[in-house]
């Protein structure tokens, strides 16, 4: 993993310059311009401002090797101008076999600065969970089958063989850092590349536009003004870490671990909901057109806003997949998610004292916060805010409240539900349309990824239950 591999695997096949110089025609002259007949780019458009000529070319490359936590907290972070196919993290090799002098090398090479007993200390702790991971993982295992014999009824043999191993997988890697290299597919667009180019604010991330932009320069470089390298930012950021009043040392307010929590927590901050406005979904289909379709303007308008508190690596890094809501930036609470089965194993004393180790290292004033981020556990606890209007809503709520679903971004989606039914009136239509499938559409449009849930049994035991798995 110590270094990040960038594969180009597709682009626009009309160079920058011509599409930009063709579009920018377009809305200035009265003919129909020709695709060829180009104007001065860099002058007319580039340094003026006029960048939305440039997000006709797209390109998408195969970024390799690069951490979670540098995707978690970097190019997912903010920017909702791409599209991304991530590995999904119970394919990463980091768990089952990890190479730790392979992470040891990636944290000299991008953290150079670092005193290498600093690196021996994170190296060590990554160790350590790697550990706690492996030596649980039979145990885990035999808990998620009794969890899907007693959650779904409907699932057969093969599916709770097949499915038992990867939630345990799942639940397990919270003590697993973020540090585990993962891969993706990341399509964007060149005004998109030009304003990541200048903002990375993770050595990874600024190694990735290097490559990405070495590329582009390379093919078109009649566009290489376009990234001046006085123009980038060599500033580090990461988030904060919340500061907590130590009772028992009698310290004031500080950076410590606080302990364990076994649910994410939700909490509705406000809404804006009209009932007479409202217009219900009446797709029938996946494709999501609610974005699209002009009669559903108006939901638009309509919004709810929450407060979260997840685990960073899996749920936050689930959350961003609907780039159509808006987040705050997020800040490490001093919590450790532990999940039904680990809690079930009796791994909160296991979680506590390695956590503790995690946050000496926080604490340390000679360790950078980006190193320390860049560590950091999948379970370690991060707060932040959400905004989404009722189109985008309806949408996540669709995904999230299915038993497909990862279980803490399930139990998310379900008490944003519930404490909307609570402060809206009874029969707002909204509530029927924030359901997965198997209830909206009136089937199941998983196909071989059939949850085993039976839906008639669970509309009488309440559909939106808690879960184990």
């Amino acid at each position: 993993m110590s270094q990040i591999k960038i594969t180009k695997i597709a682009e626009t096949n009309v160079s920058p310059t011509l599409l930009a110089s063709h579009a920018a025609r377009m809305c200035y002259t009265a003919e129909t311009p020709k695709l060829g007949e180009t104007i001065d780019v860099k002058k007319r458009l580039f340094d003026t401002g006029h960048h939305s000529t440039l997000e006709h070319n797209y390109w998408t490359f195969m970024i390799e090797n690069i951490p979670v936590s540098s995707v978690v907290f970097g190019l997912h972070l903010t920017a909702p101008f791409y599209d991304t196919d991530q590995r999904s993290g119970r394919f990463s090799k980091m768990y089952d076999n990890p190479d730790m002098a392979d992470i040891e090398k990636t944290l000299e090479t991008y953290y150079p600065d670092t005193p290498a007993k600093y690196i021996n200390q994170a190296c060590n702790f990554i160790y350590r969970g790697l550990n706690i991971y492996a030596d649980n993982k039979d145990k885990v295992t035999d808990l998620a089958r009794d969890a899907i014999r007693y959650e779904r009824p409907c699932a057969n043999d093969k599916y709770v063989e097949s499915n038992a191993p990867k939630f345990a997988q799942e639940q397990l890697r919270m003590f697993v850092s973020m540090i585990a290299p993962t891969a993706l597919d990341w399509t964007v667009d060149l005004a998109t590349i030009c304003a990541f180019y200048r903002t990375a604010w993770t050595p990874f991330m600024r190694d990735a536009m290097d490559k990405i932009v070495a590329q582009i320069k390379t093919d078109h470089p009649d566009i290489a003004y376009m990234f001046p390298e006085s123009a980038r930012s060599t500033k580090d950021w990461s988030p904060e870490f919340e500061k907590h009043f130590d009772i028992d040392r009698g310290r004031g307010f500080v950076v410590r671990y606080i302990g364990a929590k076994t649910r994410p927590e939700f909490k509705l901050l406000d809404y804006k909901y009209n009932k007479e406005k409202f217009m219900p979904n009446q797709s029938h289909d996946t494709v999501d057109t609610l974005q699209f379709s002009p009669e559903y303007m108006d939901n638009s308008l309509m919004y709810v806003r929450s407060r979260i508190h997840v685990d960073a690596g899996a749920t936050m890094g689930q959350d961003q997949r609907h780039r159509s809501i808006k987040r705050s930036k997020p800040v490490f609470t001093g919590y450790f998610y532990l999940p039904p089965l680990l809690d079930k194993a009796g791994l909160k004393p296991t979680a506590d004292a390695w956590m503790r180790d995690f946050y000496n290292m926080v604490r340390n004033p000679e360790i950078p916060n980006g190193f320390v981020t860049s560590i950091s556990p999948y379970g370690a606890m991060v707060r932040y805010d959400k905004h989404a209007d009722l189109n985008a809503l309806i949408h996540e709520q669709g995904k999230r409240t299915c038993w497909c679903a990862q279980e803490a971004i399930y139990h998310l989606a379900c008490d944003l539900r519930r404490e909307l039914e609570e402060n809206l009136v009874s029969d707002a239509a909204v509530l029927d349309y924030l359901t997965p499938p198997c209830l909206s559409m009136g089937h199941c449009v998983e196909g071989p990824r059939y949850c085993g849930r039976s839906v008639a049994l669970d509309k009488i035991n309440g559909y939106f239950r808690d879960r184990q798995i």
